[in-house]
């Protein structure tokens, strides 16, 4: 459980993150600096955090995006999530390599939902196997803030 438990630590920092980023208190020469990209990568990372979690549960150590998504596509519990996670990979992915930037609309209807859909169905996961000190986060305030 420690190891999970570092994991639920990260996603707390990774909240964290996502607040500096949302936060209308910046410095003056960021205040108009759009950071939808990060948020997006953010918000994904967190999602990975969770599933590597999950994973360890399961006995298997996740070490890099490719196996994840193997694990993901062959776990019958995560078919279901599988392709809103996919999505939230691809947004993250051209975000950080094409700096593609996202309204506040796509965040909240898109990136939002699909964020609930993962997590609510890794939280359910862990709570049956006995894991009851899962963080609780809202995103959708810190997005509602852009």
């Amino acid at each position: 459980m420690d190891k999970i438990d570092s994991y639920f630590a990260l996603i707390k920092h990774n909240v964290n993150l996502l607040d500096l980023l949302t936060s209308k208190q910046r410095p003056p020469h960021l205040v108009q600096e759009d950071f939808s990209d990060w948020c997006v990568t953010t918000i994904f990372y967190i999602l990975c955090i969770y599933m590597k979690a999950f994973f360890t549960l399961m006995g298997k150590d996740v070490q890099d995006h490719y196996t994840l998504r193997q694990l993901i596509n062959t776990t019958s519990e995560l078919y279901a999530i599988a392709k809103y996670y996919r999505h939230i990979e691809e947004a993250s992915r051209d975000a950080r390599y094409e700096g593609k930037k996202y309204s506040k609309d796509y965040l909240i209807d898109r990136i939002l939902l699909k964020f609930e859909k993962v997590s609510e169905c890794i939280e359910k996961i862990l709570r049956k196997h006995k894991v009851n000190n899962i963080p609780k986060i809202d995103i959708k305030s810190l997005l509602e803030r852009i």
